[in-house]
């Protein structure tokens, strides 16, 4: 077995509607790092969901502020995903990195 460490989302910045903003490939993948920045002037609500393969999005992160200028680690989102795995988040202007872990 393979084991090969990555960017899951090198960076992205979310809109106020949910998104997806990774999905899983082949295999499994092991999220073990996600990090949310808020460059904005003001207090941004956080919104993250997984959607299994064939099934309904689900609050993980339901919503949670994130100060202006501030950060947060987003531990819930320590997850393993198998293919077609979904996760999805909002929060206007909030910057998301994602690294992680594939197995093959």
């Amino acid at each position: 077995m393979a084991v090969v460490a990555q960017n899951l989302v090198k960076g992205s910045t979310l809109t106020g509607d949910a998104a997806a903003v990774y999905t899983a490939g082949a295999g499994t993948t092991v999220v073990n790092s996600v990090v949310v920045s808020n460059p904005t002037n003001a207090s941004v609500a956080l919104t993250v969901e997984i959607q299994r393969n064939g099934g309904s999005a689900l609050a993980i992160v339901p919503s949670r502020a994130i100060a202006a200028n501030g950060t947060d680690l987003v531990p819930e989102l320590a997850r393993i995903l198998t293919q077609g795995d979904v996760i999805l988040a909002s929060g206007n202007g909030l910057n998301i990195v994602i690294d992680g872990y594939l197995l093959s």
